[in-house]
């Protein structure tokens, strides 16, 4: 888990706006809680997290993590994505389409949080999704 968050060789691809991500909300830790890994960064402290695994061989293989947490009443921020490189579009398991698995799972569990409408996404680029209309008061 950690050369995939800390020592992945593709982040080259998005440093610039995962430095800014840890300047502002911290360098993700790893901590063990209830004999279970999670992350916490300095913005939010424990954030929840969602991990891919390749169960093709007898021992699953950590294919990829995502980091994410409610932002705001209406937001949820996904403060990091990493994935294995040969998971990743240019690697050899590109077709397992992990990165469109982590993210459509934080889709559809911030769906089902009250009140989250967005999830905001900080690299590769400054992204907004919107996840459901804004509810308009009755006057």
């Amino acid at each position: 888990m950690e050369r995939i968050v800390f020592f992945n060789p593709e982040q080259n691809q998005v440093s610039v706006p995962l430095v800014a991500s840890v300047r502002r909300y911290g360098v993700p830790e790893i901590v063990e809680s209830d004999m279970h890994l999670r992350f916490k960064v300095r913005a939010f402290g424990e954030v929840q997290s969602l991990f891919a695994f390749d169960d093709a061989e007898e021992v699953p293989r950590l294919a990829g993590v995502v980091m994410f947490t409610r932002e705001s009443t209406q937001s949820m921020l996904l403060l990091h994505l990493a994935i294995h490189q040969d998971y990743t579009y240019r690697g050899v398991n590109a077709n397992a389409g992990v990165t469109a698995q982590l993210l459509n799972a934080v889709c559809k569990l911030s769906l089902r949080v009250r009140g989250v409408e967005i999830l905001r996404m900080l690299y590769p680029h400054k992204t907004q999704l919107v996840l459901r209309e804004p509810r308009v008061p009755i006057a």
